[in-house]
């Protein structure tokens, strides 16, 4: 990871992360790769806050004020009326004291004083049954809490939000706004309306005082737009990394107490339907908010000038001629599928060139393409099981996904089960912990949801919670396998393309969509068995497993081991594309979550009429529901895209070349006498 640090700033970024930083003597942002700020040898600046486009929230700002100031100086019974109560001193603040009687008849609440003393004396202002009821309909609920409305409000009413809060707990130093509490939930509300409110957000923790024995928090907000980067290297780290997407590609993160501004990586997978889709052939189109009088059905020719421009920008690559990691674009391949139409051309060619796209069979399939979503380069849902439920789809639009993935370690069932029985005792176990686990994440995310920590999941699924009662439940809870070959070869000593090892494969994973099954039934909530794509677990836990268990047998070297990607042949086994899609025919189509297949040709692709057909004769003699070609090609960091492979570029390079280039990269020693001179000289 790369350490970013200053007096303040003490972030963590991930290699290929994109920052947000200001153009040196510009007023000007961009974003860049983390990698490229090395070069830089001046601090560099970076946005910590920034002006929210949100427009006012219906809400006066008498009842913002007052929300403000129960929040801050106010108690709600927990019994009976469960009656709202603000306490202020008419001493020591009187104009406070006056802004909130004022507020109170504004409002036409009805309230009693009373003088009360405790740590000083104070007015304890306790407002009607009646009154705490219209405060808890603001509220939504009658409990001292952040609402979710605050996350929405402009900057002009989060900016009087915290003026307002600050009074009760807080007080102004020059521009500064400083707020103390003991609270963490509402550490993280304030910093959030902070946020909108376009101020630079700070926390320190605080030593307790007085007669509480609780951490303080300190949280100070000040009208500073950038901060300089003084520092960057690179450190170990073994944490979660968060993947966060959105629209601007911008994400607001706090980390140390610091709030900063910075960029994020999208992960996207873009799903292309040739001809327009059942669900929108009849529906009419919307121009500027408004229904046309034209239908989807009517705009063919438009959907391929799309297909056609979003290839040939694919294909063009980036300024070095590399392939665009994202987004991952998924076709969805039809029995009435035209294969001879020239405006697929550009699909077959991009395919030739990179292999990017992701082919969805529905020819071999009871599936139409409306009822299925593929999700990144994996996770694919079967949305008959929301129809089943009634589950709320909006076309395009289905307000589903997975709230998590369990993964099975496979390989060390195998190697410490003596015989088939103990094999399934041990597999029945993971899984039910597997279940409970997902099940405790649900309600977590739900009570998270609920309580406005996930504000953009709300408001997207606040048509699913009215109709469902939950946020979530149009969403699976995902459980998938890794290492089905090792699991093989501890358990049955045989490889998995050994045909008896095959057929207990197939067992298995028939025994886990049972399993599934009656989950589903049993909590009521949806559940799908996924070939988990295991980037990282495929290497933890073979590296864990041969730790503790020395013989276990592992892919890989004893040094760096791993495990083959759920049921997949092994690495290497063999060149034949057929050989790998008739084996694996009947094991990829048993997972109910998604999978993938992916085809490596092992050499360049010379005519897009191959890649048409080979992609013809998999889908029409094939169930494998989700595939992809993969040429072989090469990328010279000067010359950029060539076809084939190549260990060496076979065009010339300048002197500044090779000092630029050679000198940087890693190869294998055998390959150094190859080299010429200059480009190794210094290695």
């Amino acid at each position: 990871m790369y350490n970013l640090k200053n007096r303040n700033q003490d972030q963590l970024i991930s290699p290929g992360h994109r920052v947000v930083r200001q153009i040196f003597n510009t007023d000007n942002f961009i974003l860049q790769p983390v990698e490229e700020l090395l070069n830089f040898k001046s601090p560099i600046p970076i946005p910590v806050s920034a002006p929210s486009n949100n427009e006012d929230f219906p809400i006066s700002d008498e009842e913002l004020k007052l929300i403000a100031w129960i929040l801050a100086e106010g108690s709600i019974e927990k019994d009976g009326s469960k009656r709202v109560s603000i306490y202020q001193s008419k001493e020591r603040h009187f104009e406070y004291y006056k802004e909130i009687i004022s507020l109170l008849n504004s409002l036409n609440l009805s309230y009693t004083e009373k003088e009360q003393e405790s740590w000083g004396k104070c007015i304890h202002i306790r407002l009607s049954p009646k009154s705490s009821k219209y405060v808890h309909y603001i509220l939504g609920n009658p409990k001292k809490i952040f609402p979710s409305f605050l996350y929405k409000l402009s900057s002009r009413q989060a900016r009087l939000f915290i003026d307002t809060y600050a009074k009760g707990d807080g007080w102004k130093e020059g521009r500064r706004i400083r707020i103390i509490t003991t609270d963490l939930d509402f550490i993280n509300g304030l910093s959030a309306i902070g946020v909108l409110a376009g101020f630079n957000v700070s926390i320190k923790l605080r030593e307790p005082k007085g007669n509480t024995k609780k951490l303080r928090y300190e949280i100070t907000f000040t009208e500073t737009k950038t901060d300089y980067i003084q520092k960057i290297e690179t450190v170990p780290y073994t944490g979660i990394i968060w993947s966060v997407h959105t629209e601007n590609e911008t994400v607001i993160a706090r980390r140390a107490g610091q709030i900063f501004i910075t960029g994020n990586t999208p992960f996207t997978n873009l799903t292309f339907d040739l001809k327009p889709s059942k669900l929108y052939a009849k529906a009419n189109v919307i121009i500027g908010g408004k229904p046309q009088k034209e239908t989807y059905e009517e705009f063919h020719k438009e959907m391929s000038m799309i297909n056609r421009a979003f290839c040939e920008l694919m294909m063009a690559g980036d300024a070095k001629g590399r392939i665009f990691t994202f987004p991952i674009p998924t076709y969805n391949i039809t029995k009435d599928f035209d294969w001879d139409n020239p405006d697929y051309e550009p699909l077959w060619e991009m395919t030739r060139k990179y292999g990017i796209p992701y082919f969805a069979n529905f020819v071999n399939s009871d599936m139409d393409p409306d009822d299925a979503r593929s999700m990144c380069c994996r996770l694919r849902l079967d949305q008959r099981e929301l129809r089943k439920r009634g589950g709320g789809l909006f076309g395009a639009n289905p307000l589903t996904g997975s709230i998590g993935v369990v993964t099975i370690n496979l390989p060390r069932i195998g190697y410490l089960s003596t015989c088939e029985e103990e094999f399934f005792e041990r597999l029945e176990r993971l899984m039910e912990l597997a279940k409970i686990s997902l099940e405790i994440k649900r309600k977590v995310i739900e009570d998270f949801t609920e309580k406005g920590l996930y504000p953009y999941s709300k408001v997207y699924l606040e048509s699913v919670k009215q109709a469902r009662g939950q946020y979530w439940c149009n969403h699976f809870s995902t459980i998938g396998v890794i290492g089905m070959n090792e699991m093989c070869l501890n358990f049955l000593g045989k490889p998995i393309y050994d045909p008896s090892a095959k057929e207990f494969a197939i067992k298995v994973l028939k025994f886990m969509r049972d399993k599934i099954a009656n989950f589903q039934e049993e909590t009521g909530n949806l559940y799908n068995l996924e070939a988990t794509p295991a980037e990282g677990t495929s290497y933890r836990l073979a590296r864990i497993d041969k730790k503790k268990f020395p013989k276990i047998k592992t892919a890989g070297t004893d040094p760096v081991p791993y495990y083959t990607n759920s049921c997949h042949l092994p690495v290497n086994y063999t060149d034949d594309i057929f050989e790998i899609l008739t084996h694996q025919d009947d094991l990829q189509v048993l997972f109910t979550g998604g999978t993938v297949v992916h085809l490596f040709v092992g050499e360049e692709i010379t005519d897009r009429k191959i890649v048409k057909e080979l992609v013809k004769t998999i889908v029409e003699n094939f169930k494998i529901p989700y595939f992809s070609i993969t040429p072989t090609f090469s990328i010279c960091p000067v010359h950029g895209y060539l076809p084939g492979k190549h260990e060496f570029c076979p065009h010339p390079h300048t002197e500044e070349d090779l000092e630029k280039f050679g000198i940087e990269i890693e190869l294998p020693i055998t390959l150094l006498a190859k080299l010429p001179e200059k480009a190794y000289k210094k290695l």
